[in-house]
């Protein structure tokens, strides 16, 4: 009997809008409703985040979802909002694919 090849291992996914919503209003946001919070809503000219809150929010995509990001992509612009959160996770996400 052969044995089977060995399958590269299975990485998740990087976290949905819906996830990263959940996790800055449960942190930065209590009391809103998740759904209520646009994906484009900037959450830092409203200073709902700061530099510090990029850092937890950096800090919660490497422990609860295994993307880690690099130094020179903890800057504002990429996480300004949801969608922008996302993106910037994808990006950490597929390189790591690559790697």
């Amino acid at each position: 009997m052969a044995a089977d090849p060995p399958s590269a291992p299975v990485t998740p996914p990087a976290p949905s809008e819906a996830d990263i919503a959940g996790f800055v209003v449960e942190r930065f946001l209590p009391g809103l409703d998740t759904a209520d919070l646009d994906p484009e809503y900037d959450l830092l000219a409203t200073a709902v985040i700061d530099s510090l809150a990029v850092l937890h929010i950096a800090a919660w995509l490497a422990d609860e979802h295994g993307v880690d990001l690099p130094d020179e992509e903890l800057v504002g612009r990429n996480f300004r909002t949801v969608r922008a959160i996302r993106a910037t996770a994808g990006r950490a996400a597929a390189g790591r694919e690559r790697s």
